[in-house]
């Protein structure tokens, strides 16, 4: 048995799987174009969501042999808005807000540091040449399924966490306030064919939130864009026979966006399927296509059937005295 693996991509599903595999003895290389980890990020908040399954995420990625060496914010009291209307659901744990990026505490750069301490060799600013057979492919989003516009700030408003509907702010998808410790994440995530509106998404977004920031803040923060890419593949391996995990798998989730979660359980299918002989393809498809295919079902729902939809979302969540149940069965 071949015991190193070569990894092309250092983002979190291929750090993931390089954890794991080392800590099953295997030697371990990541190459990594970038000069570092996270570089497509801003440390910005972002959402790990914990409603795709009834498992803690955290308890999830810790089953993988992999430790929290990253800073995370639990947040238990989820606000929803929908045309000038707010609904608090509490919720525990509904979430975990994670920063992405490149400074220290970052999902990002807490994988790279447990990975190196590991020994897992990360070759920065390098592209492996063909005579170097890759295994995994983590090499990210190739093209684009869905846009944020967003901005990064400061701040001494309250913490909280907010997530609005609404064809003005983002037709089809949403937009989200995120505050926790004195720093602030204001987004908007919409299709890739109204980029031309993101500008307009985005003052729009802050004028809807503005009982809940202050906008001086808001104004010197920083801009910050970004994408991601979904799409269900029929084959899950690249062109040279190595496995997709991460966005370079299309493994996002459609409806709400939060895609973290799908990237590392990935990593751990690839992972897996080397370390015990198991087809990755079985893996894929047993755990993870499903949920995609629910999320793009209503993925459509929402783009087609907006002025519906949308509050249909609101009130369902509203009412709902377990949201993170219905949530779960959304993507069953």
């Amino acid at each position: 048995m071949d015991k190193k693996i070569n990894i092309m991509g250092g983002g979190i599903s291929g750090l993931a799987c390089a954890i794991i595999l080392r800590k099953n003895g295997y030697k371990v290389n990541v190459y990594e174009k970038k000069n570092y980890v996270g570089t497509r990020f801003n440390d910005d908040w972002q959402g790990l969501e914990n409603w795709s399954e009834k498992i803690d995420v955290l308890k999830q990625i810790e089953s993988y042999g992999i430790d929290l060496t990253f800073d995370y914010e639990p947040i238990s009291e989820l606000n929803i808005h929908y045309s000038g209307k707010m609904k608090t659901i509490k919720v525990k744990n509904g979430c975990y807000l994670v920063r992405r990026g490149s400074s220290k505490g970052c999902l990002d750069t807490g994988l790279l540091e447990q990975a190196e301490k590991l020994g897992v060799n990360v070759h920065f600013g390098s592209k492996p040449g063909k005579e170097v057979p890759i295994k995994v492919n983590a090499t990210g989003p190739k093209k684009a399924t869905a846009f944020v516009k967003g901005i990064k700030f400061k701040t001494n408003s309250e913490s909280g966490y907010h997530m609005a509907f609404g064809k003005e702010i983002a037709t089809g998808f949403y937009s989200y306030l995120l505050i926790k410790n004195g720093h602030g994440t204001i987004a908007t995530v919409f299709n890739r064919k109204l980029a031309h509106d993101s500008e307009e998404f985005l003052r729009s977004t802050v004028d809807y939130f503005s009982d809940f920031l202050d906008r001086t803040e808001v104004a010197s923060g920083k801009k910050f864009g970004g994408y991601g890419h979904f799409e269900i593949k029929k084959d899950f391996h690249d062109e040279n026979g190595a496995m997709l995990i991460g966005e370079a798998g299309g493994f996002q989730d459609y409806l709400w966006g939060f895609g973290m979660r799908y990237a590392i359980q990935s990593g751990n299918f690839a992972a897996r399927s080397i370390i015990e002989s198991e087809s990755y393809d079985d893996l894929i498809k047993g755990n993870l296509i499903r949920k995609m295919e629910h999320s793009e079902r209503n993925r459509f729902i929402f783009e087609t059937l907006a002025p519906l939809a949308y509050p249909c979302a609101y009130y369902s969540l509203a009412a709902s005295k377990n949201p993170l149940k219905l949530l779960n069965i959304v993507y069953k």
